[in-house]
């Protein structure tokens, strides 16, 4: 039984907040509200590091069995407010005294290196259960079928996403094959070409974010479904192993998705290829050309709708397979708490003694 003790703003947006995972590990891992009974302390932000290293200190000097670790399921966050994203044993200056801790992300990590499903849909059976009725549905149409649709569309294209013009909500770390995608998601959805363009979000049409809709996404489901020839799948960040719910979202309500996927990406793991569009070009990459705006009145090819249709067969096969979305949450289940076990009982004096520096931004 590992014993965990939770700290931060951030503690309910980690793998152990949600109950699919949660419950399958009761038997293993304890929540306590004792700091002192803790083996580790948990936290899930590095703005909680921040904010709480003067705490932190005090708990480790008082227990000095626990050990902090950062279990972050947010590359973003990790890539945007944290100095290394990418060294899993690092120390923590910012208290009355130095203090090492652990970093478990998806750099750092397998924890989220899932096979058929990616984690953010395990971590709440609603996703599923919103797509399961969409994809049944999907898999009747034929290729012909989606091309008389895409040429109907209301949309040319949707892109529903808060807009950040912020620099910090863009970093690169070429090397490591990440890039923050904010900048680059807004010019394409400010730069799109098409007579009817959906941009909708935060910054764009509305002041208020869409997580705070009490159902933001089922809104967004309903809004768009079958209203559109191309909808945004752009993520917050490219990072190998890192996929959301966005570019499912845009398969379920019936466009083709625009997303954007450096070589051996897991998106192709999900949903393979050739049924929706791959805007890498617009990486940001030293001495790269100018690229041109995506036009959304570009003819979608037959080759692609035949794709499409293998594409929305296969998810309505996979959702509907109870089983192994069962067997994939046990899966990462299991990785989440060997890594957790691991630091529970290792002694990070070794590892911390290697810290490397700060990685760097390209």
């Amino acid at each position: 039984m590992i014993r965990i003790f939770l700290i931060g703003d951030f503690w309910n947006r980690q793998p152990l907040a949600y109950a699919p995972i949660r419950d399958r590990l009761s038997s293993k891992i304890d929540i306590v509200d004792d700091p002192r009974d803790a083996q580790l302390a948990l936290f899930s932000h590095p703005h909680d590091l921040a904010t709480h290293a003067r705490t932190l200190t005090y708990l480790v000097a008082a227990n000095p069995r626990l050990r902090p670790v950062l279990l972050s399921e947010e590359p973003f966050w990790d890539t945007c407010w944290s100095p290394d994203p990418f060294t899993k044993y690092q120390i923590c200056s910012a208290g009355p005294a130095p203090f090492g801790y652990a970093v478990l992300n998806h750099a750092t990590s397998t924890i989220y290196d899932t096979t058929d499903i990616p984690y953010f849909l395990l971590t709440d059976p609603r996703y599923i259960g919103r797509y399961r009725p969409l994809f049944d549905r999907n898999a009747g149409f034929s290729a012909s079928d989606w091309l008389d649709r895409w040429r109907k569309a209301a949309w040319d294209a949707a892109f529903v996403a808060e807009r950040r013009d912020e620099a910090r909500h863009a970093p690169i770390f070429a090397t490591q094959g990440v890039w923050g995608l904010s900048g680059v998601r807004g010019r394409i959805t400010n730069d799109c070409k098409g007579a009817k363009i959906l941009r909708s979000g935060r910054g764009w049409d509305v002041d208020t974010r869409r997580a705070d809709l009490p159902n933001w996404h089922a809104d967004k489901l309903a809004r768009l479904d079958l209203k559109c020839r191309y909808v945004s799948g752009l993520e917050n960040t490219h990072q190998t192993n890192y996929v959301t719910e966005k570019i499912f979202d845009a398969f379920a309500v019936g466009g083709v998705p625009l997303y954007i996927a450096a070589k051996s990406h897991a998106v192709t793991r999900y949903v393979g290829e050739g049924s929706w569009i791959n805007l890498a070009a617009h990486l940001p990459r030293k001495d790269a050309p100018k690229v041109q705006p995506f036009d959304a009145d570009t003819t979608i090819s037959a080759d692609l709708a035949r794709a499409y249709v293998g594409t929305q067969n296969h998810l309505a096969q996979l959702f509907a397979n109870r089983a192994r979305i069962e067997d994939e949450i046990d899966r990462l289940s299991t990785r989440l708490y060997d890594a957790l076990h691991h630091l529970a009982s290792a002694d990070f004096s070794e590892e911390l003694s290697f810290t490397a520096p700060a990685a760097q931004q390209a």
